[in-house]
Parts: C-alpha cells; sequence; structure tokens
C-alpha cells in the first residue's frame, strides 16, 4: 500500500481505523472501518483503504444507496466483507433501518463483527454464511479478502488455491427465520464474484412478493462468456419479469445511474436493478 496512505491511518494494538468518508451534520465520521494491521498488504484491502481516503469507496453505490434508504428499511448485504456497505446503511440519518450482513470466510465475518461491535450498531446482524438457491455446504475459493468465492464461481480465480467449506443459505429462508415483518422494504446489495444467479435464485419468494425495492448487484468477468453469461443474462431476465429495471453508473462518474444495463455489453462494474415503485422516487 502507498506509504503516503499508510499514514493517514491510526493503528493501536495491531488494528488499523479507518474514518468514513460519510460524515454525520457534525462532520465527524459516520463510522470507522477497522482491520487487523497485517491485512495492509491485502490487494482488497489495498482497494478499498486507497479509494475511501480518496474519493469515497465506490461513489456511484455508495450515494445511491444514502437516497434511497429510508426509515424502516431493511438493508441485506451479501458477501459483506467487512462492512463497509452494512454500517453505511446502519448508521444511514433516516434511523431505524434494519441490516442483516452475510458474509461466508470466517476471517472476514470476524472483522465485520469486530467493526459491528467497536461502531456500537447494534442494529446489524451478522450472519457467517454464504448465500445461494439451496441450504448447502459449499467449497469457498480463497483470494484477496474480497475476492473469495464458491468454488467455479469465477475462472479468474486460481482452481488450484485451498478451499474452505462453508455454509449456504437462501435469502427466502434466511430472512424468514429472522422474522423481520412482511411489510418492510427491503434493499439488496449483492458481491458474489459470479454467483449473483444462485442468490437471487434463492430469494425469488421475496422478490415476487414485491418486497425487494433496489438490487445492487456485481456484473464482473465471470459473466463475460459461456456459462456465466448465460447463467446472468437469465437472472436479468427474470428480474425484469418481476418489473425491475436495470441501470449503470454512467462513464463520467456521475452519482446516479443514468445509462440502461445491457447484459451482452461489456460493463464491468455494479449494476442497479429498480424496482417499479423506486423508479418513481429516484431521478434516474
Amino acid at each position: 500500500m502507498d506509504p503516503a496512505i499508510n499514514a493517514n491511518l491510526q493503528t493501536a494494538n495491531g488494528w488499523v481505523t479507518l474514518p468514513a468518508s460519510l460524515k454525520r451534520a457534525d462532520g465527524t465520521p459516520r463510522f470507522s472501518l477497522n482491520f487487523p494491521a497485517y491485512f495492509l498488504t491485502d490487494p482488497g484491502a489495498a482497494h478499498l483503504v486507497g479509494n475511501e481516503i480518496g474519493d469515497g469507496y465506490e461513489p456511484p453505490t455508495r450515494n445511491l444507496i444514502e437516497r434511497v434508504l429510508r426509515r424502516g428499511d431493511v438493508f441485506v448485504d451479501v458477501g459483506a466483507h467487512w462492512g463497509f456497505f452494512a454500517l453505511q446503511a446502519a448508521t444511514h440519518p433516516a434511523g431505524e433501518i434494519d441490516v442483516i450482513a452475510f458474509e461466508p470466510e470466517l476471517m472476514n465475518a470476524t472483522i465485520l463483527y469486530e467493526n459491528v461491535a467497536r461502531n456500537k450498531s447494534s442494529n446489524v446482524t451478522v450472519v457467517c454464511a454464504a448465500c445461494g438457491h439451496e441450504n448447502a455446504l459449499a467449497p469457498l475459493l480463497i483470494n484477496s479478502t474480497m475476492g473469495h468465492s464458491i468454488s467455479g464461481a469465477d475462472s479468474r480465480l486460481d482452481a488450484r488455491a485451498p478451499s474452505k467449506w462453508v455454509p449456504v443459505v437462501t435469502l427466502d429462508g434466511a430472512l424468514a427465520n429472522l422474522q423481520k415483518p412482511a411489510d418492510r422494504r427491503l434493499i439488496l446489495k449483492i458481491d458474489a464474484e459470479g454467483f449473483e444467479p444462485n442468490i437471487i435464485a434463492g430469494a425469488k419468494s421475496l422478490l415476487t412478493a414485491g418486497r425487494v425495492a433496489l438490487i445492487v448487484w456485481e456484473c464482473g468477468g465471470a459473466f463475460f462468456e459461456g456459462r456465466g453469461h448465460a447463467a446472468m443474462a437469465k437472472m436479468v431476465a427474470f428480474l425484469s419479469e418481476c418489473g425491475f429495471r436495470h441501470f449503470r453508473s454512467p462513464e463520467n462518474g456521475n452519482d446516479h445511474p443514468a445509462i440502461e444495463f445491457d447484459p451482452e455489453g461489456d460493463w464491468y462494474g455494479n449494476v442497479f436493478s429498480f424496482a417499479p415503485q423506486l423508479i418513481d422516487e429516484v431521478r434516474i
């Protein structure tokens, strides 16, 4: 990591503290992201820290979530990593937002839980599991802290790398077990390195019931060809049948999704799938 970036970080008892770029009304950070200092050499951590200290981490996604969230929402973060978006939702000024954060990798989940505790975010529930189309056990292929994937989901990852077996749950089942009121609106963010179609398949009841207002999902390299592309296109078609419209960030970096997403195009980055009721509320 750039030494100039390291100089801007506080370290105590072996843990690094990264203040969020999102601020309270008094100008103080809404939350901090904390992680063991030895992860400063991790490519995923370097990407997150470098961007957050600069223009902020993933500004189009961050800014859209900031505009969309409202009092009483449930924010579901699948592939929560260390909790950046989960804590953004938990500290949103609208208040009374419940957060459910799924993170299957044990070290990441431990750091996520530590961040929830350090930020006193009692409205965050951490679930150490992956999400998919069925309840199962699956091998998680280990990459950088931001690159873990269910084995076979992403052909870019080295299949010879060691994997860990992790539990997989469906969103339909998990949210039913957590007993969140059925009338509460859901905002869903998914970052699962190519496993997004399986996760959407496991949320069919939530989607067809009209509970989900927005889905933020990553269109990554796993979807550019072959079976991955076919699975992504099928997922987009299903979401479209449920009434969702799909947008991506404009090339000039504006903070709202203004361009329709083409599943046959070459977009690499987050896609924003809007339910009909949200399109009328948010400027597109």
